[in-house]
């Protein structure tokens, strides 16, 4: 029987991924927040790949964020510029990413906080600037858009039920009870 305790949305999602990432943002390490959403988008690409795929593939993280990423200003980031900004922050934890050095992909940098949240300068068509804190509620917005879409989906929620059980969960110690 699940409780809301050991439910694995909550678990795993609500209490795991998006509360990692909001003490990483409350202690200001930036570059750790970062590295916590884009390893949660590749999350959230997983739970939503069809039935009998067993990896996340580029196509299915761009496929998530050009859904569910959104943010409040004009300019917006595409899901390859998403891309090449994980692949960058995740193997160098840096901003080029072969992507963006192949000039596929706008390379992305990040700053704390701002309004708008994503600036670029003109005539610098290769480069972007994003709100980190900005990222996260895109990013926590998408989760939540995306759960209910997910579960609306009989076919979709059956596989995404299964694959919400591998997904690391926190239990409490029974020797601390």
């Amino acid at each position: 029987m699940s409780t809301f305790k050991n439910d694995p949305i909550t678990n795993a999602i609500y209490n795991g991924i998006k509360r990692g990432i909001e003490i990483t943002l409350e202690n200001h390490c930036y570059g750790s927040a970062v590295n916590l959403i884009f390893s949660g988008m590749d999350t959230m690409a997983y739970l939503n790949m069809p039935a009998g795929q067993q990896d996340v593939e580029r196509k299915d993280f761009i496929l998530w964020v050009e859904r569910y990423i959104k943010f409040p200003c004009k300019e917006q980031l595409t899901g390859l510029d998403l891309y090449g900004a994980r692949c960058a922050m995740l193997h160098t934890y840096g901003a080029r990413s072969k992507l963006s050095r192949e000039g596929k992909c706008r390379m992305v940098c990040y700053m704390d906080r701002g309004i708008p949240e994503i600036r670029s300068k003109p005539g610098i068509d290769d480069l972007v600037v994003v709100s980190i804190s900005a990222l996260a509620d895109a990013f926590f917005k998408g989760i939540d858009k995306f759960l209910v879409d997910l579960f609306a989906n009989k076919e979709k929620a059956t596989v995404a039920e299964e694959r919400l059980k591998e997904l690391v969960q926190e239990y409490p110690n029974p020797s601390k009870s």
